[in-house]
């Protein structure tokens, strides 16, 4: 699905807009609950739960759970708390609350998780956007085209950013940050 007109601009937008309140330079990391704490949107992880719902939060957390369940955003009004899968790895948590701030960011209407029939809600114009955001949030342009011109090889990069491996390596592709340094020679 293609994102609508201007919106990769956009995400690039407020990823600087959000260093420059956070007071950091475009190119540094930004760490998603930093960020969630400056936006006054509450962060709980799933095992926050677990003394009120062993049995779920056991399940939730294990290998076979951890694929069912990531993180979720729940609404109440104009309030919002994200939870979170806290059995991922460090750079799984980052991406999936930049995830879920992203949607809060961009103002995507809060839906009931599943529908009569128990089909889970899935509007793939709002998570292809989030899915956008989230990891331009993490790593700005500016901080892959350094990456790049520094040549840090990607494990290297994702660790000092807190991403993934995959993460790091998305955004490098998508901003083309090779192409653009070759032909900056």
């Amino acid at each position: 699905m293609a994102l609508r007109r201007g919106f990769k601009s956009e995400a690039n937008a407020y990823a600087r807009e959000f260093r420059e309140e956070l007071s950091l330079a475009h190119c540094d990391p930004l760490c998603p609950f930093q960020l969630a704490h400056h936006l006054e949107i509450p962060i709980v992880a799933l095992n926050s739960f677990a003394n009120d719902e062993p049995g779920p939060c056991d399940y939730l957390r294990s290998n076979k759970g951890q694929k069912e369940f990531s993180e979720i955003t729940i609404c109440y009004g104009s309030e919002r708390l994200i939870i979170y899968n806290d059995a991922h790895s460090p750079g799984r948590i980052a991406s999936d609350i930049a995830h879920e701030l992203s949607h809060i960011i961009l103002m995507h209407p809060p839906k009931e998780p599943f529908d009569s029939a128990g089909s889970r809600h899935y509007n793939a114009a709002l998570e292809e956007e989030a899915n956008w955001l989230g990891p331009a949030l993490l790593i700005s342009e500016e901080a892959a085209l350094k990456i790049g011109k520094s040549g840090i090889p990607v494990p290297a990069a994702a660790k000092k950013y807190g991403v993934t491996r995959a993460v790091m390596t998305m955004r490098l592709n998508v901003l083309a940050v090779s192409r653009r340094l070759a032909l900056a020679v």
